[in-house]
């Protein structure tokens, strides 16, 4: 009757040196007097060793209401068993799975409004002194919210002609770029960093193999490979939502 799952960046199995760890408990509703002091002897031994741990303790239909928020939902797209009663992860599973495909068009939209309020907020990673790795334009979220359309189309983007081979070229290199960034940032201030502050430039620059050369320095040779990565990724995102939104694209039709 209690399934333990992994979410987030740890469902999918892309955790960087400092990333918190998403775990849902998932039960089923009948004996409440059991669920609060499993999730207690499960959670409190992490936090003791120094994990920081998300968590979230809800039945298969409270996962399924849960996605009234992007964020959430999103989470739960990367559900993954650890433990328990598989029926139930499996059960909270295809219900987000059916929440993201039910209407496409509205979660591309959805999609879309996120990423223009997380712009407004924490600038362009392609354009900040000191950018978000994470949350800026152009950053890690931009380029999960590409896969993320992905998993709500239920194919691939190019199958579905929403993204080219070069397109996903960039988009793959783009991505490994930011994962090795974020990861020399996590390691370099020992926390859970993302903003790329100006005092951390140098040795990250040197983590990541850049070197001065006649006319570039080693940390403008870091800031501009940085630049152009964010500069594609916001570009695709942008053109994978336009594409996805154009009227008569059979992919992201909404069922009848």
């Amino acid at each position: 009757g209690v399934a333990l799952a992994a979410a987030g960046g740890y469902g999918r199995g892309g955790l960087l040196p400092r990333s918190d760890i998403d775990l849902l408990l998932i039960h089923d509703g009948r004996d409440l007097d059991v669920v609060a002091p499993l999730a207690d002897a499960l959670l409190y031994p992490l936090w003791d060793a120094g994990f920081e741990v998300g968590h979230a303790v809800r039945t298969v239909e409270e996962c399924e209401r849960a996605c009234e928020r992007l964020d959430v939902g999103a989470s739960m797209l990367d559900l993954r068993h650890l433990a328990g009663d598989e029926r139930l992860s499996g059960d909270a599973g295809r219900r987000v799975e059916r929440w993201a495909r039910s209407d496409v068009p509205a979660f591309v939209a959805a999609i879309r409004d996120d990423a223009v309020r997380r712009a407004e907020r924490f600038g362009s990673t392609a354009h900040l002194l000191e950018p978000d790795l994470k949350e800026g334009s152009g950053g890690w979220r931009d380029v999960h919210s590409v896969h993320l359309i992905e998993r709500s189309v239920g194919a691939r983007l190019e199958d579905a002609g929403l993204l080219r081979g070069r397109e996903r070229e960039a988009l793959t290199a783009a991505e490994e770029f930011l994962a090795r960034v974020r990861s020399a940032l996590h390691l370099e201030s020992g926390r859970r960093a993302e903003r790329l502050v100006v005092d951390h430039q140098p040795a990250i620059a040197r983590a990541m193999g850049f070197e001065d050369e006649p006319r570039l320095v080693a940390i403008d040779g870091l800031m501009r490979a940085l630049f152009e990565h964010a500069r594609q990724v916001e570009f695709l995102l942008a053109a994978v939502i336009r594409r996805s939104l154009e009227p008569g694209t059979p992919a992201v039709e909404p069922p009848a």
